[in-house]
């Protein structure tokens, strides 16, 4: 990780205006896990004891933060949580779990909090030992009346990452606005299989823990499991979403009928979305973004499936990286998945335009107008299946020889 990468064509001009949460105090510093005085841990304590939703990689080689989270999550309790970068803690062994406990005492003792609702997270290298010490020496040399930014903390955990990745988004009802803040990271190892890389989201928002846990899932779905840049699923995935009301004793909304529910949803989703394309946007050595919709499928998992089953390709990727029109990957990726479905039926469109039509090629194809289009950085693929009402959507990017150069550098 040594060699400077460039800033990713595809990032947002800058980072947005995250605005405060209140109660949600935001700690970054340099502990020293990273070289070149870089932000290198993260820190967030809530004033009160808030509820919390938790979501985690399915690896089954997953790192001794993911395993602890894992054991803290049902409580659905949180007031702190703490994250690192340049290590992953991940097949360390005892040592490694027993790094984890050694930062959460060090937490609890110090802040009197209780150690179940201490959430943990790392991110970086995996197999090299992380020294609990460094954490627990620069945590206790923090001045808490000093604040840093979300962009500060959204800077604290990336690893490859070009930019630093954050989202927001309000809705209102009842008379009062409510406020969804979140950040990611996440670059190269994407292909989440239970919720993101690494992504934080807080709201005032006043949920029921159970709800809270069913409307995070639901949103997951449609945003960070539904991306990929290269088919690998971290051992350090993990989400988490805090309900941090702006009053104590404040009625929790429990009902997933209420109107409200739905503002908070859409919500939420523009936020969840709006991270994991960022992410893809940051894939290791992108140049393109590329938008896949399948319609017309039986199922959601139908479409989920061939979705990604042409967003995993190394070849369509490549092409798209070529800006070859070469349709005819797309349709052996179509091919190669599991889902039944029937050729004569299908239909593709690249950058809007027309390709092939029920299982042929369009009479009127012209390929230098779609090679043309996709010299965008945006590239778009919709197959249409003929075969049912279902549809669903999955964002992956193309596939570069920085790719190669940055992973085969990672830690040089």
């Amino acid at each position: 990780m040594s060699k400077i990468i460039k800033k990713s064509l595809l990032a947002p001009k800058s980072f947005p205006k995250l605005p405060n949460i209140l109660g949600v105090n935001l700690y970054a510093m340099h502990a020293g896990i990273r070289k070149k005085n870089k932000l290198d841990t993260m820190l967030i304590l809530i004033s009160n004891s808030v509820n919390v939703a938790c979501v985690v990689t399915n690896s089954k080689t997953p790192s001794a933060p993911v395993m602890w989270c894992k054991k803290i999550r049902n409580i659905g309790k949180a007031r702190a949580l703490l994250v690192n970068s340049g290590n992953a803690n991940a097949h360390t062994g005892k040592e490694g779990i027993e790094t984890v406990k050694n930062t959460v005492n060090a937490i609890s003792k110090l802040f009197n909090f209780s150690k179940k609702e201490i959430y943990v997270c790392s991110t970086g290298v995996i197999g090299e030992k992380l020294d609990s010490k460094i954490i627990t020496d620069a945590i206790l040399k923090l001045d808490i009346k000093k604040n840093n930014s979300w962009k500060e903390i959204a800077e604290s955990i990336c690893t490859t990452d070009t930019f630093a990745k954050g989202a927001v988004s309000y809705f209102q009802y009842g008379g009062k606005k409510y406020k969804i803040i979140g950040i990611a990271k996440g670059s190269g190892m994407i292909y989440p299989n239970m919720g993101t890389m690494l992504s934080f989201i807080f709201t005032d928002f006043p949920l029921e823990k159970r709800l809270l846990t069913d409307l995070f899932k639901q949103s997951i779905e449609v945003s960070f499991n539904s991306i990929t840049v290269d088919g690998d699923t971290s051992t350090s995935d993990t989400c988490i979403l805090f309900s941090v009301p702006k009053k104590n004793n404040v009625k929790l909304v429990s009902n997933k009928n209420d109107k409200s529910v739905q503002k908070f949803t859409k919500a939420l989703d523009k936020v969840s979305i709006n991270l994991a394309k960022q992410i893809v946007a940051d894939g290791e050595g992108a140049k393109k973004i590329i938008s896949i919709k399948i319609k017309s499928a039986k199922t959601y998992k139908d479409a989920k499936t061939i979705a990604l089953s042409i967003a995993n390709s190394p070849l369509v990727k490549t092409a798209v990286a070529g800006e070859d029109p070469n349709w005819g990957r797309i349709i052996m990726a179509i091919g190669k998945s599991p889902v039944n479905i029937k050729q004569d039926l299908l239909s593709i469109k690249i950058c809007g335009e027309k390709i092939t039509k029920n299982g042929s090629l369009v009479k009127n194809y012209n390929e230098k107008v779609v090679a043309t289009k996709m010299k965008s950085k945006e590239i778009s693929i919709v197959v249409d299946l003929g075969i049912g009402n279902m549809e669903a959507a999955v964002w992956t990017c193309d596939l570069t020889h920085d790719y190669i150069s940055i992973n085969a550098d990672y830690r040089s």
